[in-house]
């Protein structure tokens, strides 16, 4: 009895090291290419630890190494390979650091040739790409749930966008085109609701990931996705928020220079009609939240009707949640908020952190009929 005993106690504890724990699992996160430079003649490189040149069709092919702290020149001429990539030799990708022209970006590196020039990729892993995305999306002196949600939209946006960019070789620009990315920051906040909310993301009941869109101020309602993009998406429609007619702007233009941008032969500006703003009240050249959708512009040669989407590019306006007036030869722009309206407000999840909302709350109402999950 005893011997069948000790052969159990064997056997169990043979599984339990067959078996990876939950600690040795959560090790692992996706890896993400972001578009740094293009059209590059050539780029100097550094590493933090020794690394390895590999083909990049072949990541098996080593084409030479490279010592730790060592500054290497590429220049597009001279690389005979299509592309390029620069790896640690002995450590993993989230350990390593490469500084590329002087900056410093989490992972490794990817160099393609397109034509003459080179196409410089960082090689990050998700959670070290967040590191350089929250603290330049969201403001670092935001109460702690804001930031969680900030990291957990941010997070699902990058992987429901991944290879945005294919076509021209990496998976997200560093821009606000996808999402704002500085490489290597090292802040103690941001570091934090990243680490907190490791390898959550927002889905919806069918576990398909949401496009996790989010802008600065909603103004006091969120926008509908379709008045914005044309695009329909059922977690992407307006909310209230906790506070309104935030963030109060105004801009103002001589009157002929309104009529000289708006183009088209308007000639002289005689009359603007838009109906007055209520958020959140619909009505024939409103959208559902209040939003500009179409501004009729009335000039001594002829009307033409503006969207509410492109007066804000034509003027560089904050937002669509305006009122506009022709007055003493001045066309005036009254409005609130900042950004397309679209997803969470960045102001509005701090407003509601503050009001005692943790992250999961703030998420579940910017994004309706949604929930998360926990990739790895």
């Amino acid at each position: 009895m005893r011997r069948v005993k000790f052969l159990l106690q064997i056997f169990l504890a043979l599984m339990l090291l067959a078996v990876p724990t939950q600690a040795a699992e959560s090790t692992w996160q996706p890896e993400i290419r972001i578009g740094i430079l293009s059209s590059a003649q050539s780029v100097e490189l550094e590493i933090s630890a020794s690394g390895v040149i590999v083909d990049g069709a072949d990541a098996k092919k080593i084409l030479g190494k490279i010592a730790a702290g060592e500054k290497i020149s590429f220049d597009a001429g001279k690389i005979e390979a299509e592309a390029i990539e620069i790896r640690g030799e002995k450590v993993a990708l989230k350990d390593l650091q490469v500084t590329i022209n002087g900056k410093k970006y989490f992972g490794g590196v990817r160099l393609a040739k397109t034509g003459n020039a080179l196409t410089v990729v960082n090689l990050v892993p998700i959670e070290e790409y967040l590191r350089g995305v929250v603290p330049n999306e969201m403001s670092i002196a935001f109460h702690a749930e804001a930031l969680k949600a900030q990291a957990v939209a941010a997070r699902t946006f990058a992987l429901k966008n991944r290879g945005r960019h294919k076509a021209e070789g990496y998976d997200l620009c560093a821009t606000n085109h996808c999402q704002l990315y500085n490489g290597v920051e090292e802040v103690a906040a941001t570091d934090k609701a990243i680490s907190e909310t490791r390898g959550e993301v927002i889905v919806l009941s069918n576990e398909k990931l949401v496009d996790a869109n989010f802008h600065t101020d909603s103004g006091g309602m969120t926008e509908n996705i379709f008045d914005v993009w044309k695009t329909k998406a059922s977690h992407l429609v307006p909310v209230a928020e906790l506070e309104t007619k935030t963030q109060p702007w105004t801009k103002e233009f001589p009157a002929q220079s309104f009529a000289e941008r708006i183009g088209g032969g308007l000639g002289e500006l005689k009359f603007i009609s838009l109906s007055k703003l209520e958020i959140g009240k619909a009505a024939s050249d409103r959208t559902s939240s209040g939003r500009a959708k179409t501004v009729t512009i009335v000039g001594s040669e002829k009307t033409v009707q503006v969207s509410g989407i492109d007066l804000r590019t034509k003027f560089s306006l904050p937002s669509t949640l305006f009122d506009v007036e022709f007055k003493e030869d001045k066309v005036i722009f009254t409005g609130y908020g900042r950004g397309h309206g679209v997803g969470m407000s960045q102001y509005g999840a701090q407003a509601y952190a503050k009001s005692g909302w943790d992250y999961k709350k703030i998420l579940a109402h910017y994004y309706t009929g949604t929930g998360l999950k926990k990739l790895y």
